[in-house]
């Protein structure tokens, strides 16, 4: 970072605060909003910036504004700065989770957000009723630069390759259970591996093609399964397989909840299959944030409470 320190000793700190602001929310308008500024002081600021690094550093694109190379190049040096100044500042001053009014964000994939939402945002608020909690949908591709940006807070989801810059922790290895109607002809015995083979299936995917984790194991062991129907939710695939013959693969965590609301059975598969991983991630910036460290142990303890085994009535 010696190139935002050797700057930071020539300018106004809030200079960087401002870079900060815009490069995160892409708006000289949001950015203002957030710093509690005028528009004009922020766009003042900005030009003393262009003037003290000789780039344009922003470029206005529609009614956003988009970084340039070298800000993108300066963007997690100066967040770093930042969050480290913030930090030493926020030493005698800790998070207090009872009189925050802090928003949080995290990524989430749809399965894992109702399995798993409900019970956080419960925790939440018992400790910290004055928070704001937000749970939005997101790109893999854009994970590290949401994380880098401010703009997620955390992100739950299967492991990816990251860059050092983005921190990670397990979170849960989930087995998969297989899920059919209640009074199904398979329900009343011990599922085999031809009957199983030999149904119907639905697979839930984001992705428009290509195999699910199950098939892609099923492949390599040389076995097939018939797709009668694709969806991209667990919740229209209970629904679905409750309603009809097909089965259906899903992870544990997920097969808890749906258990609860649809009028489905669980059993174990009958041949091996690989388990549903998932991680938390944040930015290495945030990493001694009292308020993200905080919001990290909130989410581990609920995937922790939700470690429970599945009574598959029976026919596990």
């Amino acid at each position: 970072m010696h190139s935002v320190h050797t700057y930071a000793m020539r300018m106004d700190l809030n200079l960087f605060r401002v870079f900060d602001a815009i490069y995160r929310s892409g708006s000289l308008t949001r950015a203002a909003e957030a710093l509690n500024l005028s528009q004009p002081a922020v766009s003042h600021a900005l030009s003393r910036l262009r003037e003290s690094l000789a780039d344009p550093l922003f470029r206005r694109e529609g009614r956003g504004m988009v970084a340039t190379p070298r800000a993108h190049a300066l963007a997690a040096d100066v967040q770093q700065a930042l969050a480290l100044l913030d930090g030493s500042r926020q030493g005698s001053s800790p998070f207090e989770p009872a009189s925050s009014d802090r928003r949080f964000v995290i990524g989430l994939r749809e399965a894992i957000e109702s399995a798993a939402l409900p019970e956080l945002a419960q925790r939440l608020r018992r400790q910290a009723p004055s928070v704001v909690l937000e749970a939005v949908p997101f790109a893999r591709e854009t994970v590290a630069r949401s994380l880098a940006r401010g703009q997620l807070d955390v992100v739950i989801d299967v492991p990816l390759p990251l860059g050092s810059e983005i921190l990670r922790t397990s979170l849960y290895d989930d087995p998969l259970y297989i899920a059919m109607r209640r009074d199904h002809a398979l329900a009343s015995a011990p599922l085999q591996r031809d009957a199983w083979l030999a149904a119907d299936h639905v697979v839930v995917s984001g992705r428009p093609s290509g195999l699910s984790l199950e098939d892609d194991a099923l492949r390599r062991a040389g076995l097939h399964r018939r797709i009668a129907l694709r969806c991209q939710n667990y919740q229209t695939a209970c629904r679905a397989v409750a309603a009809s013959d097909l089965l259906l693969a899903l992870p544990r965590r997920v097969a808890i909840t749906q258990a609860a609301v649809t009028p489905i059975a669980l059993c174990a598969p009958p041949v091996a299959l690989p388990s549903l991983r998932g991680q938390l991630y944040w930015h290495h910036a945030a990493d001694e944030d009292a308020a993200n460290r905080w919001l990290r142990a909130q989410v581990c303890a609920v995937m922790q409470q939700q470690q429970a085994p599945v009574d598959p009535g029976g026919n596990a």
